[in-house]
Parts: structure tokens; C-alpha cells; sequence
């Protein structure tokens, strides 16, 4: 079975935000990747297809594959988890989230479906329509 992780996305105001966020990383590393301090117990889960999705400004509405989940250290001897990332963001059907800290476990069967992949020269009006419609129950 596979399983997803939801995290917040700290700070990050939109998608685009998350992309300008990732794309600097990608420039100065060639890869997409995110740090975390804790190490999922169930990876061999998450890595048979799983993804992350990122919760922004409380509304769960985009995501990611998760290519690799290794342990390190980093220079101060602590601790850490990278994921390696697709580039790809996948925006989905909205869903309205409660802050959490670190990230929560995200069942198949409970993940939201994907409605287009995010291109930074589209707009993207209609995720706040999807997102309204969802709200009201309408979708």
C-alpha cells in the first residue's frame, strides 16, 4: 500500500511561492529536495509511490513525489531527513487543514485527486474557484 506524507509549508504564500522557493534550491544543488529533522518509521511505504503534500496557507492543495528519503548528519551532528523531490507540482482538490507540527501520515484512499500539473506562466485563478466550491460542498 502506498502512503503519503502532509507537512505545512512554512512561510510559503502560494504555490508559486513554493516553486520560486524549490527552483532556487534546484539552481545552486540540480535537485529538488526538502530537509526535515525527524525520519518517517513507515519510508518503505512512502518510497512504493508515495508523495508529500504540502499544506499552504492552511489549505492542503499541492503535490509532489517523493524520489528518495535518506538520514544524515548535518555539520552540527544532528540528526536529519532528506527527501528527494520530482520537480513536478501537482496542484489538487483544496482541502482545508489544522496547523500541525512536523507531518502527518496521508492514507492513498484519503489523498486528495490531482486537477493539473502547476505552471509558473499559467494562472492559476482556478484553484480559488475549486477551493471555493469545495468549501460549499459543491465539489
Amino acid at each position: 500500500m502506498t502512503l503519503n506524507i502532509k507537512k505545512l509549508c512554512v512561510g510559503a504564500e502560494s504555490v508559486s511561492d513554493l516553486y520560486y522557493r524549490q527552483d532556487y534550491t534546484r539552481s545552486r544543488h540540480n535537485e529538488t529536495i526538502h530537509i526535515t529533522r525527524m525520519f518517517p518509521k513507515r519510508f518503505d511505504e512512502i518510497l512504493k509511490g508515495g508523495s508529500i503534500y504540502w499544506v499552504i496557507k492552511g489549505r492542503l492543495c499541492v503535490r509532489q513525489e517523493i524520489l528518495k528519503i535518506n538520514r544524515f548528519l548535518d555539520t552540527e551532528g544532528v540528526k536529519r531527513c532528506r527527501i528527494d523531490l520530482n520537480k513536478n507540482l501537482f496542484l489538487t482538490v483544496p482541502f482545508k487543514e489544522r496547523p500541525f507540527q512536523g507531518w502527518r501520515y496521508l492514507e492513498e484512499k484519503n489523498s486528495p485527486e490531482d486537477t493539473k500539473i502547476f505552471n509558473i506562466n499559467e494562472t492559476n485563478d482556478d484553484q480559488e474557484i475549486i477551493s471555493e466550491l469545495h468549501s460549499l460542498g459543491l465539489v
